[in-house]
């Protein structure tokens, strides 16, 4: 498995707006991407937001990952700071 990790900028975005974007839009719509198979979805009061899905397999993660790059803005007020994958050693 591996996983995508991407990190963003989301202090301009009013915080009920952004928690509501995460529940209904983004999770939602990562959960219909090929090959997934968990996702964490979070942001703190700072505006730091954090995104972690797994795939199971090296070419799912890189389709997503592919597709993201740091300083697009997602959204208004959401700006991409960060995009890793990663191979997942171990879960709990």
């Amino acid at each position: 498995m591996f996983a995508v990790l991407v990190e963003v900028d989301n202090s301009g975005e009013d915080p009920e707006a952004r928690a509501r974007g995460l529940r209904e839009e983004l999770a939602p719509a990562m959960k219909q991407t090929p090959g997934f198979v968990s996702g964490i979805f979070a942001s703190d009061e700072d505006g730091l937001g954090l995104m972690l899905v797994v795939y199971d397999s090296r070419e799912h993660a890189d389709a997503v990952a592919g597709r993201l790059a740091i300083g697009m803005s997602t959204r208004p007020g959401v700006t991409i700071t960060r995009v890793q994958l990663a191979e997942v050693l171990a879960t709990a």
